[in-house]
């Protein structure tokens, strides 16, 4: 059963997953951090290890726009081959794009939808 948590309005929450009414996980390291209903200690830890993090084997990229290009091919892997949005919380999944990218944050469930969904707005109005 998942801890019952406050609404998440925090950036910082796109890193770390809460696995305990007092413990978060850093979705990028996997290290354990307390949590005391506020992202302080959150956030010191990623602006300390994963600010200006960037792949060695990757090309010169941003990392704004290295998280979009991998967002629309997720994007587009859901579509082509009718998956769920769920499965950005697939532990395989998570795994691969872990190997794949070890600094790349999947979007939550919600957001993937909302991603579809403009991708869906977008195909629409062309067609019109």
């Amino acid at each position: 059963m998942e801890p019952a948590r406050k609404r998440k309005s925090s950036p910082v929450w796109e890193y770390f997953e809460l696995t305990a009414h007092n413990k978060v996980r850093c979705l990028l390291c996997d290290t354990l951090l307390t949590y005391s209903n506020n992202t302080s200690s959150m956030f010191r830890h990623y602006r300390a290890l994963h600010k200006h993090a960037q792949p060695a084997n990757r090309p010169d990229t941003s990392q704004s726009s290295r998280k979009a290009m991998v967002d629309e091919a997720v994007v587009n892997m859901v579509i082509k081959v009718s998956q769920p949005f769920s499965v950005v919380k697939d532990v395989g999944f998570r795994e691969l794009m872990h190997i794949m990218d070890p600094n790349y944050v999947l979007p939550s469930r919600k957001a993937l939808k909302a991603m579809v969904d403009i991708k869906y707005q977008k195909a629409r109005e062309q067609v019109q």
